[in-house]
């Protein structure tokens, strides 16, 4: 016989078993168990119940009793709540034991509440331009120069974009500092290779200059040493040299790239853009639509699931830190927070995580959203060649075509207005 009462993501069953129930309890829990004990003087298994009590102590049978028992109730009141998720263990609490009362006890578990899903169609969400522009295609067409730009010494005074050959040596507080010395280093000077103000004081410099660079090195350099120190670098300007830029024309096109004119390779650059505008506006609209159910669905997060993804965010970062052979909190304090500031973040992560889980699960169920056998086959057969295809692998691939097909499902269903 048994009670409970359910507030928000916990239960509690109340549960009372009669001192009769408890000693048929104790006899089935007996002939189960019975093959367990070693009773001089009879066969294994054929040892009677106060010959085993005798030997090995009257509550010998009680903790397995009481999991009878608990596992009985939580499996009655199971089948009677069938839409309850249960999301954590239960915990087991002991009430009260006599043997003319029986036992009392209560089993707690936190499960996924029943939610409402908001309205997720006939709503309106704008998706953004993924048309190619003349500025984005004439960046991309200066990278292919940049890429292709050649330097040429120069008599004059140095510039940024210049690409200036020098010999340095660096110092700190007088004594040089291991890798602070070169020869014959080609530094583009604007490219922010150097720490601090270091290619700044080189502007303005001929060949043949010696120049003091006074620098100071970030507090948060990884090499601790030399973190938050002032170093001098002796710099020697050996050569000034200019960046000079292909000519932008079909014979340059046709040397540097696949297609044979400009024309043909800027119809290929807008083609590519679009094409990464497209995906990514695609996301972005799918990710807008799913923060707006989200955010307009009421559903309280277990804090069971809460911490399981927090020690799970907070496993893989530590993970991440010792293959760089890094303590966790080093990391952390190098990143100007702490792990509880860290912890506090992957919780706000981790409740939306979970919000959009539950959330794209209930759609799939209200609208049979399905991933058909012949679609997870073909799918699979496109995947890299394996000795063997894992469940794990077929459950990734299904996963992925019901995201797909919810994702389609919603833009179908959702007015979508393109800028």
């Amino acid at each position: 016989m048994f009670d409970y009462k359910i507030e928000k993501t916990n239960v509690k069953i109340s549960a009372s078993i009669s001192s009769k129930e408890w000693e048929e309890g104790v006899e089935k829990v007996y002939e189960t168990s019975k093959s367990k004990f070693n009773v001089i003087g009879f066969r294994k298994g054929h040892a009677p119940k106060k010959v085993i009590e005798q030997q090995y102590g009257d509550n010998v049978f009680f903790d397995d009793t009481l999991e009878f028992f608990v596992r009985q109730t939580l499996n009655e009141f199971l089948n009677k709540n069938p839409k309850l998720e249960p999301v954590s263990y239960p915990r087991t609490a002991l009430e009260s034991y006599t043997i003319n009362d029986g036992i009392k006890f209560t089993i707690e578990f936190e499960i996924m509440p029943e939610f409402k899903l908001c309205k997720y169609t006939g709503l309106e969400f704008t998706k953004g331009s993924t048309k190619a522009t003349e500025k984005e295609i004439d960046h991309e067409i200066h990278h292919l120069l940049e890429d292709n730009a050649k330097f040429e010494s120069v008599d004059r005074e140095s510039k940024m974009d210049d690409s200036v050959v020098i010999d340095f040596v660096g110092s700190i507080d007088g004594v040089e500092f291991e890798g602070g010395r070169a020869e014959d280093f080609p530094l583009t000077l604007g490219s922010r290779s150097f720490i601090d103000t270091f290619e700044d004081q080189l502007v303005g410099k001929k060949k043949g200059d010696k120049v003091d660079v006074n620098v100071k090195f970030p507090d948060d350099y990884p090499a601790s040493e030399y973190a938050g120190k002032k170093a001098l670098f002796k710099v020697t300007v050996k050569d000034v040299r200019e960046k000079i830029l292909p000519t932008l024309d079909d014979k340059f096109i046709a040397d540097a790239t696949e297609f044979e004119t400009v024309d043909e390779y800027k119809k290929h650059v807008a083609e590519h853009i679009q094409s990464m505008k497209e995906k990514n506006e695609e996301s972005k609209l799918e990710n807008e639509i799913l923060d707006y159910i989200v955010n307009n669905t009421e559903i309280t997060v277990p804090k069971t699931l809460i911490d399981v993804e927090v020690e799970q965010n907070v496993k893989r970062l530590e993970d991440a830190c010792k293959m760089y052979q890094m303590d966790i909190q080093d990391y952390l304090k190098s990143m100007n927070t702490t792990l509880d500031d860290y912890k506090k973040s992957c919780e706000e992560r981790a409740v939306k995580n979970i919000k959009a889980r539950y959330i794209l699960r209930e759609i799939i169920d209200e609208n049979n959203i399905v991933a058909e056998p012949k679609e997870i086959e073909e799918k699979l057969a496109t995947m890299p060649k394996k000795n063997e295809i894992t469940d794990e692998d077929r459950i990734y691939v299904e996963n992925g075509i019901l995201i797909d097909k919810i994702y389609a499902f919603l833009k179908a269903n959702n007015k979508i207005i393109s800028k």
